[in-house]
């Protein structure tokens, strides 16, 4: 089982690492909008854990003779989660550090810039300080770092659930007779 969540829990970092960097250099090259960028980021943080499916399938058909119970492969996708959540999360963290320090500042100045179309002035003065107060925080290092892990963890549990009710086979009964 070991080895299974291992492998599996690599693959899904490495391709988490490999789409982290084709996005940044596609957004770097192209003017996409904050919304489509919102939600090409999105589909990168997932499309790895479609690993967690494979991983707990090849466990049941190669190693397990073709049965796993529910909670063993929920077991099973949980620790493989756990390898890209914290891969990406310190990928993530170091890119807001190091690489974009301004990333969160400039979702912030956009966000400011869509209320202010929007919102009445009261509102929107209400709205730009719960921004500018939210943004001390998302610069934190251990708070980007723990968000980025609990986000992936919560993406990656309903991939587990999914996937363990898809998966699971009870063993199948011979008959000596």
């Amino acid at each position: 089982m070991k080895k299974v969540i291992l492998r599996y829990g690599a693959y899904a970092a490495l391709f988490e690492f490999i789409f982290f960097v084709l996005v940044w250099l596609f957004l770097g090259l192209t003017k996409v909008s904050h919304d489509a960028q919102g939600t090409i980021g999105f589909v990168v943080i997932t499309l790895p854990l479609f690993f967690v499916y494979f991983g707990i399938r090849y466990y049941r058909d190669r190693v397990n003779n073709g049965s796993v119970t529910f909670l063993t492969a929920l077991k099973i996708g949980m620790l493989i989660v756990t390898i890209p959540a914290v891969a990406y999360a310190f990928i993530e963290t170091v890119y807001v550090l190091y690489i974009d320090p301004k990333f969160y500042e400039n979702i912030g100045s956009y966000q400011i810039e869509e209320y202010r179309k929007t919102l009445p002035p009261a509102a929107f003065a209400a709205k730009v300080k719960e921004i500018k107060e939210q943004l001390v925080i998302d610069n934190k290092p251990l708070f980007n770092f723990s968000m980025m892990i609990l986000i992936i963890g919560a993406l990656g549990s309903i991939v587990t659930l999914l996937s363990s009710a898809l998966l699971a086979r009870k063993a199948k009964h011979v008959n000596p007779l």
